[in-house]
């Protein structure tokens, strides 16, 4: 396939740095091209868990700045510990639409009751991306962003500060200080630029001491943009807060990252978050990747050892086949050009501004994957409408990935309607019990099918952009929270003219779906929005554009079974971002919420699981390869099996095997060679398994010479 191409043109209209935005990589979107009738809701009914809204939302400062006011990968919105009771934001802001942009911070005491407001500089310049953490012991939060002090010079530095909480108010804040600029550090030299920073506190080797980590990103690269991340770290107690020390700082950088920075030994760029444990040395980084062939793995790379010392890196393609249904008449749900089967799988898309959070052996994060297809010339193409959110994590212990769906749609015409659907299976629309027929077919014969858009905006020009996904915990009870924005019903309407939802154009849903076990079993979906008509209508946001949704990070615990979920969010007042192109240049209001979860309403456990249906499966490694690699495969049922190598032309290169294989494991090596023994030459070739018992599955190799 060939390299992923890359565009986006910042807005003349944006203000501060190109490169605060983050460059998309290009995918093709496709609506299925024998349209089907879909599935747009079920009448079953599924129990969310109980809620109520403690404090109504207060309104903070109007914001011009109408984009992603808080983090990208991270949570603005910190707790102070249970001693003091407050919570902390942070966002960046304009005004008027004339102001420069800059950070703000924001103090709610433990009434629910806010106490201070304003910018945390003093200097009048462009500031952006902020990110938190708080000091467990004093309660002082820190803060970092990324701002241009140079009025000569377009490139950004990193900055932190910390508040004096401690010394009796919110709002002492020391003067803004810079951390990592290039230069204090580089990595590429002078075309080194760090921006969006993260900080977390965690503890230190010294027993005396806390750690604090500065996370950035380096917008440079030697190909296409690949942020690659630099750590700066310090430790601190009280002493060093008091003598208003910008403390001793140590930099870090990662070798694999590094190595994807330079296109060594290709080109890849990660999607990930960062984040450090509160209870260990753990620091880790967990998301996923893009290489010259498409969205391929999911990965984590840690450090136990407080960031110092030698990095495990583990990773596992996440490129889900998926089985093409039929019409009646036998033609395919998703046909190629010439009328066949094209080979569909899921993969990640759409999902770069997540949030991961460690827990005490396991990592999770939320991200949607899209039904996808890759073209004879290797261009990847998504389905409009069959985008889904899931949870991955993984399992330090058993050193495993897995993942799971979020919420979806159970048909009423499945076999089994209570059927929830369990880790490390994709959810299938229109099969959505798992069983292996499909659900539904219209009075045409066509499949139908759930739709799926878990995104704020409607539009696929800004989807790179335009996605959200958050968490929050309560470690010490084992409850998560997960949280995404639902635009499928105003895309409905003003991508595909769908007057049905005409009354949806301008609305966006809001979903939080909870876990009680650390992650292992998720409840159907609090569903949040703010049309009056609808079941899901909440009171407190009437006449509210809610937007850009961030959660707290501690669920914090009021006692028999519920939990309170702190929120901040952009109450917009034109429908879609003027930044990014999109709605006018009306601003809206930073808002604070907060409401209570009742984790007793939650359920423990999946209820009737049915077994998946075996599939044959099949993978190579090394992937990339030189000159050889081994293509293992799994055979679940007796069956001739046809295993040929193709080139990206569409041209057979070999059949390596064709030939009835019983039930079990196999494997087979290919030199790199022809049919008539020639070496071929460097580049990716698909490997197609065929059997007469299952359907055909293609996979993809790199051949690097």
């Amino acid at each position: 396939m060939k390299k992923l191409l890359i565009f986006f043109v910042i807005l003349l209209v944006s203000v501060g740095s190109s490169a605060e935005f983050m460059i998309p990589t290009e995918k093709n979107s496709v609506v299925r091209n024998n349209l089907l009738e879909t599935r747009k809701s079920s009448n079953l009914e599924r129990e969310a868990p109980d809620f109520e809204f403690l404090t109504d939302p207060i309104d903070l400062i109007t914001n011009y700045y109408d984009y992603m006011p808080g983090s990208y990968n991270s949570t603005p919105i910190r707790i102070q510990p249970d001693q003091f009771g407050g919570v902390y934001m942070v966002f960046h802001g304009r005004e008027t639409s004339d102001d420069t942009r800059r950070v703000y911070y924001a103090y709610i005491d433990s009434e629910g009751s806010l106490q201070n407001i304003g910018t945390i500089g003093t200097e009048d310049i462009n500031e952006g991306y902020p990110c938190i953490d708080i000091d467990p012991v004093t309660g002082d939060p820190f803060v970092a962003w990324h701002s241009n002090s140079d009025p000569d010079t377009a490139d950004l530095e990193c900055v932190l500060t910390y508040d004096l909480y401690h010394l009796g108010s919110p709002g002492l804040w020391l003067n803004p200080f810079e951390v990592i600029t290039d230069d204090i550090v580089t990595i590429n030299g002078a075309s080194d630029e760090f921006i969006w920073p993260y900080v977390h506190i965690g503890p230190s080797p010294d027993p005396e001491k806390r750690r604090v980590y500065l996370q950035a990103n380096n917008s440079y690269s030697a190909t296409d943009p690949t942020e690659n991340p630099l750590i700066a770290y310090a430790d601190f107690n009280e002493d060093d807060l008091n003598n208003q020390s910008t403390l001793d700082w140590e930099y870090i950088t990662i070798p694999i990252f590094n190595n994807w920075n330079q296109s060594i030994p290709e080109w890849i760029r990660p999607f990930h978050s960062f984040d450090v444990s509160k209870s260990d040395g753990r620091i880790a980084f967990f998301g996923y990747q893009v290489n010259e062939t498409g969205y391929d793995s999911l990965y984590i790379c840690y450090n136990d050892n407080y960031g110092e010392g030698d990095w495990q890196y583990r990773s596992q393609e996440i490129h889900v086949d998926q089985w093409n249904p039929q019409n009646l008449d036998g033609s395919y749900a998703f046909e190629d050009d010439n009328g066949g089967a094209r080979n569909i799988y899921w993969s990640y898309i759409f999902g770069g501004h997540m949030q991961s959070t460690l827990l005490d052996n396991k990592m999770i994060m939320s991200a949607p994957l899209g039904l996808q297809y890759d073209d004879d010339v290797g261009d990847n193409y998504y389905f409009k409408y069959l985008i889904f959110p899931y949870i991955f994590q993984y399992d330090f212990g058993e050193d495993e990935f897995h993942f799971r769906i979020q919420a979806p749609e159970i048909n009423d015409n499945a076999a089994n309607p209570d059927y929830n659907w369990v880790f490390d299976q994709a959810y299938c629309p229109w099969d959505t019990d798992n069983d292996g027929e499909v659900d539904e077919y219209n009075n045409n014969g066509e499949v139908m099918m759930f739709n799926g858009w878990p995104l704020y905006f409607w539009s696929d020009d800004v989807a790179f952009h335009e996605n959200n996904f958050k968490i929050a915990i309560n470690e010490e009870k084992g409850w998560v929270v997960n949280m995404w924005q639902n635009g499928l019903f105003n895309k409905y309407y003003n991508d595909s003219g769908d007057e049905d939802y005409i009354d949806w154009a301008n609305i966006a849903e809001i979903y939080f779906t909870v876990s009680k076990n650390d992650g292992n079993t998720w409840s159907e979906p609090i569903i949040m929005n703010a049309k009056s008509d609808d079941g899901h209508f909440v009171q407190e946001l009437e006449d509210m554009m809610p937007a850009y949704i961030y959660l707290g990070d501690k669920i914090e615990d009021l006692g028999d079974g519920w939990g309170e979920v702190h929120l901040m969010f952009f109450d917009d007042n034109s429908f879609g971002s003027f930044e990014q192109g999109f709605g006018e240049n009306l601003g809206g209001t930073m808002e604070y919420a907060s409401f209570k979860i009742d984790f007793n309403s939650v359920p423990a456990s999946v209820k009737n699981p049915i077994v998946d249906i075996p599939k044959n499966t099949i993978h190579n490694y090394p992937n990339p390869f030189n000159p050889t690699t081994t293509i293992s495969y799994s055979v679940k049922k007796p069956a001739k099996i046809t295993i040929e190598i193709f080139n990206l032309k569409g041209q057979k290169v070999k059949t390596l095997v064709n030939e009835h294989k019983d039930a079990g494991d196999h494997a087979i090596i290919w030199n790199g060679k022809d049919e008539y023994d020639r070496d071929v030459a460097s580049g990716v070739y698909l490997y197609k398994m065929q059997s007469d018992n299952e359907y055909n599955t293609t996979r993809k190799m790199l051949l690097m010479k």
